[in-house]
This record gives structure tokens, sequence and C-alpha cells, in this order.
């Protein structure tokens, strides 16, 4: 049953999803073909992302999933001081390194919860309810920096040291949104 490689493969993707594994072996007698064939398909379907060779074999690709400990949107390292939770209603959570790049991530999406890290004590907080500081001194990762603060009171005191804006949740996300439409992402 020897065929075209497109052909091949298209039987190979096929047999994966209903057996989850085939060997090389199996494969060759299936379609009369070279164990060297065989790798040059396999070959094909593993840089394409579709599977995985493994001793003797292949089995399906693993999907791919994201790093939880990296921003979902510019990819740099969630650390406690800044970091962003948001849980969405599809049940999906994914965090992001600052509020600045967190409030633009919450755009669009359908929100059941978004924690923030207060800048000061390190500790959550809800997101609505937070005060943030805009464009201060302190540039920690993505700018304009956004900071979040738990009590008006420390985004005053922080403000007056190293300057900047401070907002609500809703201006915040206003302003950053209209920032970053003008100005392109970071």
């Amino acid at each position: 049953m020897s065929s075209l490689p497109s052909q091949r493969q298209e039987l190979i993707m096929k047999w994966l999803k209903d057996k989850q594994a085939l060997t090389i072996d199996e494969l060759c007698q299936e379609f009369g073909v070279s164990n060297m064939t065989i790798h040059r398909d396999l070959d094909a379907l593993v840089q394409a992302g579709l599977a995985e060779k493994v001793h003797g074999g292949v089995t399906l690709a693993k999907p791919k999933t994201a790093d939880p400990s990296l921003c979902r949107m510019c990819s740099l390292p969630v650390t406690i001081r800044t970091g962003f939770v948001i849980h969405l209603q599809s049940g999906e959570m994914f965090q992001a390194c600052c509020p600045h790049c967190g409030l633009l991530s919450m755009e669009g999406q359908a929100i059941k919860s978004a924690l923030t890290s207060d800048f000061i004590y390190c500790r959550m907080t809800n997101v609505l309810q937070a005060t943030y500081v805009i464009e201060s001194r302190v540039l920690l990762c993505c700018a304009p920096s956004v900071l979040c603060f738990s009590m008006v009171e420390d985004a005053v005191s922080f403000q007056a040291g190293f300057g900047g804006q401070i907002a609500s949740y809703t201006e915040a996300q206003h302003w950053l949104s209209a920032q970053h439409h003008h100005h392109g992402k970071h």
C-alpha cells in the first residue's frame, strides 16, 4: 500500500487520534515502505507540531500550554511585587506581570475575578477596588508604568515621592487603553 507522503501522513494522524501511539514497525508493514520513509513522514509531522517521536514509534503531540510563570501579554516573568491574576467566566486563569499588562488583558474578556499585588505590601487586592499610580518614575517592567495600591493613602504617599497620576480602576483602564491603542504595545 505505497502512497504519497501526504496521504501516509494523513492516515498516520487519523490512526494516532484513534490509538494515541503507533510503532515504526507497524507503520512500515501497513504502508509497505522502508523504515527511513516512515521516519521522514514522522519528521514532517513532528515539525508541524502534530506528533512526537518516541523510542520505536510516535505519539500525538501534547498540547502546548503557556508558561504560567510568564505574563500572558508580554512574556516577562510574573513576580510577587506586581503580579496580576485573572479568572475568566470560562474557568480559564492567566497571569500578567504587572497592572499595565493585566488591565490591558482584561479588555473584552468575561471576567469572574481579578487580583493584583499591592506594590508596597505584596498582598493580593481586588483589581476593581485598588488605586493605581500611572507613569511614576518607578518603571519595573512595562511602560507606561502602572502600580497598584490597596489603600488610597499609600498611593498618595508614593505619588508624592515618585510622581505619576492617581487613578481608580476605571480611570486607569481607560487611560491605559487609550495610550496603548494610540502608541502601540509596550
